[in-house]
């Protein structure tokens, strides 16, 4: 089912989500996700940007890989994540986010990460992830945290977003 995407200013992305339990209707979880995030046309999406507060998301780099055949396919879902290990070498990308329309800013991050999650199977996974798919683990698993990418940005950068960001939060409070 389309939900729609919380945007910037809703309270929702600045929350702490909680861990899903395996009672939990999961599938519609997922479903919810997918079929959002497909018509959104995005290449990740955390559970609070549909308005719930449950630590799930999505990472599916198609649209990335259609553009780029340097950027390998992967469609994951990832429950109650866990981040085991982040390297020291970092490396700046362009990002963007659906709760965030129309900005895009380079974010630093590292750029090897090792993970621990579920699969929809609620199987343990334990990966190292790098690149491309590391960066959209860690963007998504802020979202969880209640972090927006922007936080990541300099003051000064943020300052200058301000009117941008505020205009997405009057839209978003009305």
């Amino acid at each position: 089912m389309l939900i729609k995407v919380e945007k910037y200013g809703a309270k929702v992305l600045r929350k702490h989500s909680a861990l899903v339990k395996s009672d939990e209707d999961i599938e519609g979880m997922s479903t919810n996700l997918f079929d959002t995030l497909a018509k959104e046309g995005g290449i990740g999406l955390a559970a609070p940007q549909i308005g719930l507060l449950k630590r799930i998301f999505i990472m599916d780099s198609g649209p990335l890989a259609n553009d780029d055949d340097t950027v390998d396919k992967f469609k994951h879902l990832i429950i109650n994540p866990t981040i085991l290990f982040v390297s020291k070498n970092e490396t700046w990308f362009n990002e963007g986010c659906l709760s965030i329309p129309g900005i895009f800013e380079d974010v630093e991050r590292p750029d090897k990460i090792v993970v621990k999650y579920y699969n929809e199977q609620l199987e343990p996974i334990e990966r190292e992830l790098s690149g491309i798919e590391a960066r959209i683990f860690q963007h998504e698993y802020e979202h969880l945290e209640g972090i927006l990418f922007i936080d990541k940005l300099s003051p000064i950068r943020r300052q200058m977003l301000k009117g941008k960001l505020n205009r997405i939060a009057r839209a978003t409070i009305k």
